[in-house]
């Protein structure tokens, strides 16, 4: 979870078009994408992380800067960027809930079952790490850095994006906001899983924006993100601990499957743990959410 709150840009003034700030936006994510690109070729440790949020940073700016953009170029963009995304996923995904499984596990387990369980994950991890390498670095992903390139260097764009940064920027920031706290309002102690998710998601297009938005809107733009950072770390942990009581409560049914009754018993008692995990971070979050 520890993304950089760097702005898209030094300075920028309120009275330049803010398509100006799209171009730059867009420049520095592309740079930032080839730089992930270049990680993963070098085997470099993060790198399949790092890709992933480059593409959500882009895709994060597409839709922040939507009605600025001319033509429909832009959902195709936003469309490749999210399959690179996805190719990158499982990875990350076994990343985590390996290294939770580690930290949750504790004397009263089977330790061979925890052997076991760990084994399991690093080679599905080291297979789905073998192939998310395959797909940043193929042929495809060349060509989407080929065109994010050309479409940074001059983005079609509406009339309205001649419209000073200043005049914009607020409205669009503010949109993404009240998203934000539409769907927050909502959330309830006993509130499903995926609504918690989808939250999670709003609230880091919430940073994102005003993260590109400091370039022009300075400290009250990076005050929203830092407490959009907050509100993402929280319901990051809580995503995690979702994701790992899912993947434990599938290898605890394939256990059972292959009639080993006992390693699905600890499989289950590690899914309970990570399911007792979501009630304090949820607590936590509605606590700040609510903070006057």
């Amino acid at each position: 979870m520890g993304e950089s709150l760097g702005g898209s840009g030094g300075g920028l003034s309120a009275e330049a078009p803010v398509g100006v700030l799209v171009g730059t936006a867009l420049t520095k994510g592309a740079a930032r994408l080839q730089g992930a690109v270049l990680m993963v070729e070098k085997g470099e440790d993060d790198a399949i992380h790092q890709v992933r949020v480059s593409c959500r940073r882009l895709r994060s700016d597409l839709k922040l800067f939507r009605k600025l953009l001319a033509g429909d170029w832009s959902t195709g963009l936003r469309s490749e960027l999210s399959a690179l995304a996805n190719a990158c996923g499982e990875a990350r995904d076994l990343e985590v809930i390996a290294a939770l499984v580690r930290e949750t596990a504790n004397s009263e387990d089977d330790p061979e079952h925890v052997e076991t369980i760990l084994t399991t994950l690093t080679v599905g991890l080291d297979r789905a790490a073998k192939r998310s390498a395959e797909v940043v670095t193929g042929e495809s992903t060349a060509e989407l850095l080929q065109t994010l390139e050309v479409v940074a260097a001059a983005p079609d764009l509406k009339p309205k994006a001649s419209k000073p940064c200043g005049e914009v920027l607020p409205e669009l920031l503010a949109a993404a906001n009240v998203t934000f706290t539409q769907e927050a309002d909502k959330l309830k102690p006993w509130t499903v899983d995926d609504d918690w998710h989808e939250v999670r998601l709003l609230a880091k297009r919430v940073r994102y924006a005003a993260d590109t938005s400091a370039a022009v809107l300075g400290d009250e733009a990076k005050a929203t993100a830092t407490q959009a950072a907050k509100y993402q770390e929280l319901l990051g942990q809580h995503q995690d601990h979702c994701a790992a009581a899912d993947a434990l409560t599938a290898m605890a049914a394939d256990a059972a499957a292959q009639d080993d009754p006992e390693l699905s018993f600890t499989l289950g008692r590690l899914t309970e743990r990570h399911r007792a995990a979501r009630k304090p971070l949820r607590e936590e979050f509605l606590t700040l959410y609510h903070r006057p």
